[in-house]
């Protein structure tokens, strides 16, 4: 496939045409500046970045748009792109990457001789650079750009490139030369291992692209694949959005239920003055859930939060369709075992033997988790406290879990520390810091921020932080936009922009990309470019101006950056198998690692610094929210569970028959049969996001958790800092990306040759794991 998709949260590739300038590198930065001030002291940063502000205030519409009295463009572009000073430049990078990949292709088919047979793989992977700089560009604007215009552009680009990025994942004449250069000794003796690693790659994806099927089926392919890309994003766009935006309770009902007359007094009544009008998101909505204690508004509530519009059900039922169609067509049964081939996994059978066995293992920790809530219900209702696994399921239900929560003896423990709040000591710049210094232990790399050029970056608050390696010198870019601001949504993403590979033979137009340079080799390469995208709240009150985060912010953050920092350590020439382009089931093993480190006490404390008094985080006050962090732990991850498994029946052979198929009613039979917390009320399914970005691998979170936890028993949870661990797992697994069988690189990891051929026993030893 020409296309090859970082497999994160989001579809992910990397681009280059422009404008022509030399060979050059990332220029030397001098002037180093305070990695936690630039978080967390926002003066500081306006300061620094005075010539950033100053351009955004003068502009019009956007901080791409042109000075105001001023003739000359902003000094750069989006991630120094000269072509992203606006949405229109964005359609010209577009049209132009276009151009120059068909000059390309047309080289392709015409060169015969036997050096253009040897540089046909890598002329492939350039190919395939410029397809999917493009993309994942126009992926990540599509999703976090602030400017309407630039939006718009990202998603005609989007459909432009995607439908000619299927029209070569079907051409024959491409397929065939690649056949018979993998197919030719004497060629592949002269290619590099990587070379024939991505010349297999691709010859496997275009024959998933149904390449040697019957006439028409191309067609076909291309047609579905366009339509699930389509649908899919619709659904995507339209997960966050509940079915309703509030739901009526009779004043009366409301007000003699217990609730706080804070509470009441933020809800707005109907026209009548009968019944309260309680939104469904928000602070409000939460609080009710959490202190109401009348089941039956809780569950009106609870069932209103997690529903969604009908037409969104529609969107959901029509992709699982039309991904059943497309893997009809390629001759499989199902989508999932479409997907499937190629993974870790390999197959569906597979998924579901480990996801059962984990719930097998699973639901009787999370049943004893849910019995205090049990018996605390029993006890504020008059009730016979249950006693057995199936009474405390019944017992329990989805809009109860809050409201017991807070009544649990656990969140009681804190009136002894009730004036100290955790988030103080970890402010976002604390964080950050911590971050850099654990990478510099165990990786030998640290965050240096660095002031950004007029319209590099999105919003004047993204922050650039460049990856430097004490051996290497700068080794990637990290965008973190990391602030909520008013219009953005986006839940916690990482985005790869541009990828790490070797600048090609020829190459010298390099305008559009930046460029690092090996201190130990002297080679020139692309740099890695990244975009975190998260929300963080900033504290209110007297002079309080830092952006503190609760223990799950710091382990989502360390999550992200997990994929960043697989994408900055992976080192390999072509694109194709860099950093995040790896097996789907694979790529979540280094970012969930990393919240293993977020929930180690002797890590927290290393970091845990009062963002006022700069004093330590005590241990008592570390160790009970630590506590909190992981109560209901096993519960959780149950529901991951489940989630897999509805992933799973989504995309199994159901969706191929012609028989009506109620997507609702599979949801709710399957969580009538896990039973633990079971919702038989709502249509949450339309809003289980991960369905289209994730189709049919849902399950890789927990496979990679179970992965992942075994690898911090066997390197790190003796001594989370240890310096020759973190190499050996950047040796065994972060630096071949996706260029060696991700079986090999656990094997390595866990000094575990049994693990090499990724058999049925290897999975059983992954899936025996409970602390995941």
């Amino acid at each position: 496939m020409i296309l090859r998709q970082a497999s994160v949260s989001k579809a992910n590739c990397s681009a280059f045409v422009g404008s022509f300038r030399l060979l050059t590198t990332v220029p030397c930065v001098k002037l180093k500046h305070d990695l936690r001030k630039v978080f967390d002291n926002q003066r500081y940063w306006e300061e620094i970045n005075e010539e950033v502000y100053r351009a955004a205030h003068s502009t019009s519409n956007s901080v791409f748009g042109r000075f105001k009295n001023d003739p000359n463009p902003l000094k750069t572009g989006l991630f120094q792109n000269p072509f992203l000073t606006s949405g229109q430049g964005l359609r010209k990078f577009s049209v132009k990457t276009l151009e120059e990949a068909q000059i390309l292709v047309d080289t392709m088919r015409s060169d015969y001789s036997i050096k253009g047979r040897l540089s046909y793989i890598q002329r492939l992977d350039r190919l395939s650079d410029l397809l999917c700089r493009v993309i994942d560009l126009c992926e990540f604007v599509r999703a976090s750009h602030p400017d309407p215009q630039f939006v718009q552009a990202a998603q005609l680009c989007h459909e432009e490139m995607f439908e000619f990025m299927n029209v070569l994942n079907t051409d024959t004449s491409l397929c065939e030369i690649l056949k018979s250069v993998l197919a030719d000794k004497s060629l592949t003796k002269q290619l590099s291992t990587e070379e024939i690693r991505v010349g297999k790659i691709l010859l496997e994806d275009f024959e998933k692209s149904g390449i040697d099927m019957e006439a028409g089926v191309g067609e076909q392919f291309i047609s579905l694949s366009q339509q699930i890309s389509l649908v899919g994003q619709e659904f995507i766009n339209n997960t966050d959005y509940a079915k309703t935006q509030s739901v009526r309770v009779p004043c009366k009902d409301l007000e003699n239920s217990g609730i706080s007359s804070i509470l009441l007094a933020q809800l707005l009544r109907d026209a009548r003055g009968l019944n309260y009008k309680v939104p469904t998101h928000g602070y409000i909505a939460f609080s009710i859930l959490r202190s109401c204690p009348d089941e039956n508004i809780r569950m009106k509530l609870w069932t209103a939060m997690h529903s969604c519009p009908d037409q969104q059900i529609i969107r959901l039922k029509q992709l699982a369709k039309l991904r059943g169609y497309l893997a009809f067509i390629m001759g499989k049964e199902s989508y999932a075992e479409y997907q499937l081939d190629g993974k870790m996994a390999k197959s569906p059978t597979y998924v579901k033997g480990f996801v059962q066995s984990l719930v097998d293992t699973t639901k009787p920790l999370a049943v004893q988790e849910l019995k205090t809530l049990a018996n605390l219900k029993s006890e504020h209702l008059g009730l016979k406290k249950p006693e057995t696994d199936a009474e405390i399921l019944v017992s329990v239900r989805p809009w109860d879990r809050e409201y017991y929560s807070t009544l649990n003896a656990l969140q009681q423990q804190r009136k002894s520390l009730e004036n100290e709040q955790i988030n103080s000591y970890f402010s976002l710049g604390t964080v950050m810091q911590g971050l850099s210094n654990l990478f510099q232990s165990i990786y030998g790399i640290r965050l240096e921020p660095v002031v950004a050029s007029p319209g590099e970056t999105w919003s004047p608050e993204v922050r650039r932080i460049n990856v430097v390696s004490d051996t290497e010198g700068t080794i990637g870019v990290v965008y973190c936009d990391l602030f909520e601001r008013r219009g953005k949504t986006t839940n916690p993403a990482h985005f790869t922009v541009c990828c790490s590979r070797q600048i090609y033979p020829g190459e010298t137009d390099l305008s559009t990309i930046q460029v690092g340079q090996l201190r130990s080799t002297g080679e020139k390469f692309q740099l890695p470019v990244i975009s975190l995208v998260c929300s963080f709240a900033q504290e209110t009150g007297p002079e309080q101006s830092a952006y503190l985060l609760q223990l799950n912010d710091v382990e989502t953050l360390f999550h992200e950056m997990g994929h960043a920092m697989h994408s900055m350590l992976g080192r390999t020439s072509l694109q194709n198998i860099s950093g995040t382009r790896c097996a789907t089931d694979f790529v979540e093993l280094p970012s969930i690692l990393m919240e293993h480190f977020a929930r180690d006490l002797r890590v927290l404390a290393s970091i845990g610094r009062h963002h006022v008094s700069n004093k330590p985080v005590p241990l008592e006050l570390l160790k009970l929210s630590q506590n909190e962090h992981t109560y209901l732990q096993h519960t959780e991850t149950f529901s991951q569970a489940k989630m897999a498994m509805l992933d799973q029946e989504m995309h199994s052979s159901v969706m191929l028959t012609d028989k009506p198929v109620d997507v609702v009613d599979m949801y709710h039979e399957l969580e009538k049969k896990l039973g633990v917390l079971s919702d038989d009320k709502s249509n949450w399914c339309g809003r289980f996001g991960h369905l289209f970005g994730y189709g049919a691998t849902y399950y890789s979170y927990l496979f990679d958790r179970a992965i992942a936890s075994k690898i911090w028993s066997h390197l790190f949870a003796r001594d989370p800092f240890s310096r020759e661990n973190g190499d050996k797992f950047k040796n065994s697994v972060l630096k071949w990306g996706g260029s060696r069988d991700p079986w090999e690189c656990i094997a390595d990891a866990l000094d575990n040759n049994e693990l090499r051929n990724g058999d049925e026993k290897a999975m059983r030893f992954i899936g025996h794991t409970e602390d995941i």
